[in-house]
């Protein structure tokens, strides 16, 4: 038979068990503008041969930025 594990949210942590944990980053607003100026220097460095490599390679960088951002900094890469 299986016995619930009962956790006991009052008792404190010995001294010094949490001090070895990573903080974590607070996460900040960051501009769509910045975020497509990164992408296109990432584009100048790798230097992707077509248009699908190059968003293949943003994405690949770039997981949770949306479709349209990534469009846009190919754009820009293509005007400047």
């Amino acid at each position: 038979m299986l016995q619930a594990l009962r956790v006991d949210q009052d008792q404190a942590a010995p001294a010094g068990a949490r001090d070895d944990l990573p903080r974590a980053l607070p996460r900040r607003p960051v501009d769509t503008a910045t975020i497509a100026q990164l992408m296109s220097q990432q584009l100048d460095i790798a230097n992707p041969g077509s248009d699908a490599e190059a968003l293949r390679l943003l994405r690949q960088i770039f997981p949770a930025a949306p479709l349209s951002v990534r469009v846009a900094a190919l754009a820009r890469r293509r005007v400047e």
